[in-house]
């Protein structure tokens, strides 16, 4: 029982991270091409569910201003094995726009 929590822990920091850098992937994207922000919001929940595994009721809330692009990102995990208790991660990141001096 023990080191199945313990594994669980280790890939709850690996879902984590992988769905950090997806949400940051996909600002950086979507500043670099001027997309719009539902273009955004639905392009980060196709790729945080391909890329997380295990990802569940994946929600994501983009705003833009003129400078920064920014994303709440939040999903239920549910880890391999026993599910011992409802994880929720939620990540917040930011991209900054270039503006022309």
């Amino acid at each position: 029982m023990l080191l199945a929590l313990i594994v669980q822990i280790g890939f709850l920091a690996l879902a984590r991270n992988v769905a950090a850098t997806s949400a940051e992937a996909g600002l950086r994207k979507g500043v670099i091409a001027d997309l719009d922000v539902e273009t955004v919001r639905v392009g980060l929940v196709r790729d945080l569910s391909a890329v997380v595994p295990g990802a569940e009721d994946i929600s994501v809330e983009v705003t833009d201003d003129a400078t920064v692009l920014r994303a709440v990102v939040s999903f239920r995990w549910v880890p391999p094995g026993p599910d011992f208790v409802p994880i929720t991660v939620v990540i917040e990141r930011t991209a900054v726009r270039v503006v022309p001096p």
